[in-house]
């Protein structure tokens, strides 16, 4: 399928970012399109996601993912009533894969949540035994020749590293060693960067295949995935995900596979989008240069639905 006619639109799902009931409460209570989502969610999990996310006090704890899954469907449905318009791509950055693969019909909503919670414990019992000593650090100001640059010291001193991420021209995400953090930062720093943060458990490297391979076999597998109705732009590599085998490798390829934003943009202004929704808690895409230079950004948050129309 394409969408090279002029003035084409897709919906994004973002980043997972911190995840607490401060950030989702009022939105869970107040908001009729969440409410009905989360009474789903509810039955498909046995438990209140509202109590249990009111108790945690871990930001990406399994009912924080969960929370934050939902709430970016329960947006989107808000967003059609309040602002029809029918998208014609649609794309999920990291953890917002879920939320693309629910919202284009790879698997119904109430299997989504479930799959969600099950991958969710999945990783956190993966790196509670293995890769304790990994983390994946963002940072900015950092161009690709410079980044190249202390990449080669990291060789040069014996030390593991992978790209992570691929956000921007000058912003990336790399995972190493933690021995190697402090001195990699002074680097950045010496060199004009500035460190955004550093996330534990890491993410998204070709080491962590046991981990994509367990969640294949011990969750994916009891689930029937679906041909998306709508196409889904890869995160990974910029293609169309259009069928049920694609969508299934490319869940699964975010674990191994850096994620790279500026495909995303290539492949959406080539199929003719020249403005996106923005759905869920955006702290970065919107901001991006790559993004600010191609598309007209419009971001659906839980404040935006909670504001009289």
């Amino acid at each position: 399928m394409t969408t090279d006619e002029p003035g084409s639109s897709a919906i994004v799902f973002p980043a997972m970012g911190p995840s607490r009931f401060a950030d989702f409460g009022k939105f869970m209570l107040v908001n009729a399109a969440a409410r009905r989502r989360f009474a789903v969610a509810d039955e498909a999990l046995g438990y209140s996601v509202f109590d249990a996310l009111r108790q945690s006090e871990d930001d990406y704890a399994e009912v924080a993912q969960i929370a934050s899954f939902v709430t970016a469907l329960a947006l989107a449905d808000w967003a059609e009533e309040s602002h029809p318009e029918t998208p014609h791509l649609c794309a999920g950055v990291s953890f917002g894969k879920m939320a693309a693969a629910a919202y284009a019909g790879v698997l119904p909503f109430d299997e989504a949540v479930r799959m969600v919670a099950e991958v969710a414990r999945g990783e956190r019992d993966y790196f509670a035994e293995h890769h304790r000593d990994i983390v994946t650090h963002s940072f900015v100001k950092v161009p690709r020749e410079t980044l190249d640059e202390l990449l080669a010291e990291l060789d040069t001193a014996d030390e593991w590293y992978e790209i992570s991420s691929y956000l921007d021209r000058d912003l990336y995400m790399v995972s190493l060693n933690e021995r190697a953090l402090d001195g990699f930062k002074k680097r950045i720093g010496a060199v004009g960067g500035y460190s955004l943060y550093t996330m534990r458990p890491p993410a998204h490297a070709s080491i962590f295949e046991p981990l994509r391979d367990r969640l294949d076999q011990e969750v994916l597998s009891r689930y029937r995935f679906r041909d998306p109705v709508l196409p889904i732009v890869s995160d990974q590599d910029g293609s169309l995900v259009e069928s049920a085998e694609q969508a299934r490798d490319w869940i699964l390829g975010g674990f191994v596979r850096p994620m790279r934003w500026p495909g995303i943009v290539d492949t959406l202004t080539g199929q003719g989008v020249d403005r996106i929704r923005i759905v869920g808690r955006d702290r970065l895409l919107r901001r991006l240069k790559c993004t600010v230079d191609n598309l007209s950004t419009t971001t659906t948050a839980p404040e935006s639905a909670l504001r009289p129309r």
